[in-house]
C-alpha cells in the first residue's frame, strides 16, 4: 500500500487562492475613494455632452451647450434636447461641481463660435479634481 503524505492537492490550493482573490477585491473596493469615481463619471458625462452637442450642431442648427455648476444641458433654439426620459439637462453626481459656468454655441461645422481661445473646465469634488479642455474647434479632452 502506498502511504499518502499529508497536504493539499493542487486543485484545493487553486480554489483557496481564487476565493482569497475574490474576497480581497471585494474588501479593497469598499476602501477606494468614491470621490475619484464621482469626478471621473462627471468628467466623462461632460465630455460626452460636448461631443454630442458638436455632432448635433453638424446635423441641425442653433445648438448650445450650457455648463452650470451642477450639470450640463444641450439645447436647440433654447429648449433642452430630449432623447429619452433621462437625457438633458443632465445633473452631475452628488457633490460634484464644474467651474466656470459657461455656454457654448456651435456652428454647422461643429466649431464653438463664442470661444476665442482654449478653455478649461474643472470638475471637482472634495480634494479630487479633473480638467476638461475645450478648444474653439469643438474638440474636448
Amino acid at each position: 500500500m502506498l502511504n499518502r503524505g499529508r497536504g493539499f492537492t493542487l486543485i484545493e490550493l487553486i480554489a483557496i487562492i481564487v476565493i482569497l482573490g475574490v474576497i480581497g477585491i471585494t474588501v479593497s473596493s469598499r476602501f477606494t475613494d468614491s470621490d475619484i469615481a464621482s469626478v471621473q463619471t462627471s468628467r466623462d458625462d461632460l465630455v460626452a455632452a460636448l461631443f454630442f452637442a458638436q455632432q448635433k450642431a453638424m446635423a441641425q442648427s442653433d445648438i448650445t451647450l450650457a455648463v452650470s455648476a451642477g450639470g450640463v444641458d444641450v439645447q436647440q433654439a433654447g429648449s433642452s434636447i430630449r432623447l429619452h426620459k433621462d437625457a438633458y439637462p443632465l445633473m452631475f453626481v452628488n457633490g460634484v461641481s464644474v467651474s466656470p459656468s459657461q455656454s457654448y454655441t456651435y456652428n454647422k461645422l461643429g466649431q464653438i463660435t463664442n470661444l476665442a481661445a482654449t478653455a478649461q473646465l474643472t470638475v471637482q469634488k472634495g480634494g479630487t479634481s479633473a480638467v476638461v479642455t475645450v478648444e474653439p474647434s469643438g474638440y474636448a479632452y
